[in-house]
């Protein structure tokens, strides 16, 4: 697939028959990898194109940003049009009419009602169809939990948008407070550490501390080599990874093919037994975790690919160094990973990908590395908001160099300021007001 006109893109390899979901008139967001004269190498959700820009003023833009915004004007089978939209500031326009929701739903005939309107305009925040379909399946789902209003529309939308299942269960389970994995795996750890010291009866203080000793396996030691990590990462994920249903599908259908001594099935023995030996709190502490899990395994849930969205996994840790765990201390941690949005896969290439990696150093701090690999060359950028941390990245950038080149990757550029991380939101709330008409005479 080649990319032409106003600014032409070829890929860096062939892309016939490869579909990343760009439709005409979408805007795009795409990742600045590179820029080197008029030639800008472009990452649109983790596919690698080469952009052929049509001034050296375009160039100096793109430069000058990580991401920029691109309108699809054209698109054929072998040929993309893209146009490069500068950032300019927003200007809030001024409408003489009725409000947009209102219009749509007497024009699809649908009763203007408080319910309907409400919902109508969250579902325009989010850029879905006013449609007496959707429209009725998300009413109908939320007239299901009772009671609901603003907020829980908006949710509801924005699940939507994001490709999510919206049941009422699913609206609960979304709207729930939770933890960070990693700030509810050390919390576990340490209600469990208390009471394992404590008098109980010898089965129950057994299955404590086999619950220890598996969820102290998925504590990544900040101080340990590359390939121990990359172990402890995987057994984090192993454990974390899977719902309760899916053990449970798979362990009744092939019973020997599941090691249910190593999967979240031995939190729920644990929760039953401290229930029945009257260790509320600590029953309650276990089923908070598993709460927190399952919310983080659902915000990965992509049955309906978006497009133009990107798909991405995100995994959450706690990272303990050598003199945190001598203070008793820990670093919760997060890890995204982009990978094919198409609805036929769900896979992740490690050739052309982007991660996101951030360890909250304090509350309220957090340093973010960013890397975005295309063949063999990586662009990175560190982000914190303490400048004496970016001062330390910019020390450590030659063993990262190092380290890069000795795995057979080549760091193309990296970028190290001062600023916070970006939200991990598996859905995003869009703020603002009503939208209106304009009626327009051609």
């Amino acid at each position: 697939m080649g990319y032409s006109g106003p600014l032409p893109v070829s890929p860096i390899i062939s892309t016939v028959g490869q579909d990343i979901g760009l439709r005409t008139f979408q805007r795009v967001t795409a990742q600045i990898l590179s820029v080197t004269g008029t030639t800008a190498i472009l990452s649109i959700e983790g596919h690698p194109v080469v952009a052929q820009l049509t001034s050296a003023d375009q160039a100096a833009a793109l430069l000058s940003q990580p991401t920029a915004q691109f309108i699809v004007t054209q698109l054929t089978n072998q040929t993309v049009t893209l146009k490069f939209i500068k950032n300019e500031p927003a200007q809030a326009p001024v409408f003489n009419g009725p409000e947009l929701a209102m219009r749509l739903l007497e024009q699809n005939n649908i009763p203007v009602t408080t319910s309907s309107l409400m919902m109508a305009r969250s579902l325009l925040k989010q850029h879905l169809p006013v449609t007496p379909r959707l429209l009725n399946e998300l009413l109908d789902t939320l007239s299901e939990n009772g009671s609901w209003g603003e907020v829980d529309a908006e949710l509801a939308a924005a699940m939507k948008a994001a490709g999510l299942p919206v049941t009422a269960k699913s609206l609960q389970l979304a709207s729930r407070q939770s933890a960070q994995t990693g700030e509810a795996l050390f919390h576990l750890i340490e209600v469990l550490s208390h009471l394992a010291k404590r008098d109980l009866p010898p089965e129950l203080l057994k299955q404590i501390n086999q619950n220890l000793q598996i969820l102290n396996t998925v504590v990544l030691k900040g101080d340990e080599e590359p390939s121990q990590l990359a172990e402890q990462l995987k057994a984090s994920v192993q454990l974390l990874g899977r719902s309760l249903e899916n053990i449970l599908l798979e362990q009744s259908q092939n019973p020997s093919t599941l090691n249910p001594e190593k999967s979240l099935l031995t939190l729920v023995r644990l929760q039953k037994m401290l229930e029945q030996f009257g260790q509320k709190e600590a029953a309650q502490a276990v089923n908070k975790f598993l709460a927190d899990v399952l919310q983080n395994q659902f915000m990965n849930v992509k049955p309906d690919p978006v497009p133009g969205s990107g798909v991405w996994s995100e995994i959450g840790f706690m990272i303990q160094s050598a003199q945190q765990k001598a203070d008793e201390k820990f670093s919760s941690a997060r890890l995204r990973i982009a990978h094919e949005s198409k609805a036929d896969s769900d896979k992740i290439n490690p050739n052309y990908t982007r991660l996101i990696i951030q360890v909250d150093i304090s509350p309220g701090e957090t340093v973010e590395v960013d890397l975005s690999l295309v063949g063999k060359q990586i662009r990175t950028s560190v982000m914190a908001a303490d400048p004496a941390w970016c001062h330390e990245a910019q020390k450590e950038s030659p063993s990262l160099v190092e380290a890069l080149q000795v795995l057979g990757f080549t760091l193309k550029d990296i970028q190290i300021g001062v600023g916070d991380a970006q939200p991990f939101d598996g859905i995003k709330r869009v703020p603002g007001g009503s939208l209106t008409t304009v009626n327009i005479e051609i």
